[in-house]
């Protein structure tokens, strides 16, 4: 029976879409979405959302209707899982290497045998996870639950022009390329993340291309005087590129994992006030006391779904969040509960009976 999805539902976003596509893969039921990013400045599929449905289709020998860039209308019907190894996908701009694989990574996982996906776009991008954020904070809890993952970034790709003017269209030469390699698991098993335990370690790296040392310095000095990391706990990673680029990661760990903030550099825009944004988020994270962050807590709703069960504390749950959620339900019949605690100013969120 075919999954009829609203695009525009929630928040509105290409969230939708990768959870659906996932999803039809992995249930075999065909699936049609309207008013695709309905949500979003430019509504329909960029080259990035593309590449997605690309990737989706050819792991699963999908056909399609509707994949084109500026498509608001998509049909997906999966066929047999390809035998090919090997996928190359190329967005063919600076779009999120991240988004995509994180639309394919699961299915890979869970249909078992050895892959590996190349995937060339953008690696650190506004608006979307890092590289970093999916090798050391997501990645290590699918392995938790019995996946066989391993990421490498091969070149670091950026998207021009700041957060604010970054495309998901950029024709940028500067492109990276990521790497996935999947062994052989089949399944997946249920976790719990609710305390947050002690932090034991903390690290800073200020990532810059075709910029003056000094501005790394600057951010990492922000993060010295703000969060108090020592000076042995910041590094300036200085990148032989083509393009200009900056980017600030602040990462901590604790007793269930790692938490990671980033912050992307702009022409006009006062690395003090770069480092600020990514204090900011990670001082919202410490202060909140929880094991998942924003964005994690977004990304662990679907392998807990498809482990059938598992439980995780964060800050009350986004819009992005939530909507995810709903769009899971519309293709298994799985309970999923939401306690927001007021008073404690979380949530706890349990999938399954019994967590």
């Amino acid at each position: 029976m075919t999954v009829e999805l609203d695009g525009g539902r929630g928040e509105g976003g290409g969230q939708i879409l990768r959870t659906a596509l996932a999803l039809s893969i992995l249930t075999r039921r065909p699936m049609r979405m309207h008013r695709i990013r309905a949500g979003r400045a430019k509504p329909g599929l960029r080259r990035q959302h593309l590449a997605c449905v690309e990737a989706a289709a050819r792991l699963s020998g999908a056909r399609t209707v509707g994949a084109s860039v500026g498509s608001q209308e998509l049909a997906f019907e999966p066929g047999e899982t390809t035998a090919d190894a090997h996928l190359e996908i190329d967005i063919g701009s600076a779009g999120s290497t991240s988004l995509v694989v994180q639309t394919i990574l699961l299915p890979a996982v869970l249909l078992g045998g050895a892959r590996t996906f190349t995937v060339h776009g953008g690696t650190h991008n506004p608006m979307a996870p890092p590289f970093d954020f999916l090798d050391r904070v997501f990645v290590p809890h699918l392995r938790a639950m019995g996946a066989d993952v391993e990421l490498v970034l091969d070149r670091h790709g950026f998207a021009t022009g700041g957060a604010s003017q970054a495309s998901h269209d950029d024709p940028s030469p500067h492109r990276g390329r990521l790497t996935v390699r999947v062994g052989g698991a089949g399944a997946l098993r249920p976790i719990e993340l609710l305390e947050l335990g002690p932090i034991r370690r903390r690290r800073a790296v200020a990532t810059i291309a075709r910029l003056p040392t000094h501005v790394a310095e600057r951010e990492l000095g922000r993060v010295h005087d703000r969060l108090g990391f020592a000076r042995e706990d910041c590094e300036t990673l200085e990148l032989s590129h083509p393009g200009t680029a900056n980017v600030l990661t602040i990462e901590v760990e604790h007793a269930s994992g790692w938490e990671l903030v980033t912050a992307f550099g702009e022409r006009g825009l006062r690395a003090e006030l770069v480092a600020d944004r990514a204090c900011d988020e990670m001082a919202a994270f410490l202060g909140a006391n929880v094991p998942v962050g924003e964005h994690l807590a977004d990304q662990l709703l679907l392998p807990l779904a498809l482990a059938g069960g598992g439980a995780f504390r964060c800050a009350p749950l986004s819009p992005h969040a939530t909507t995810n959620i709903d769009t899971i339900r519309m293709f298994l019949d799985i309970q999923i509960t939401v306690e927001e605690r007021e008073r404690e100013r979380d949530a706890i969120v349990r999938v399954g009976q019994g967590w």
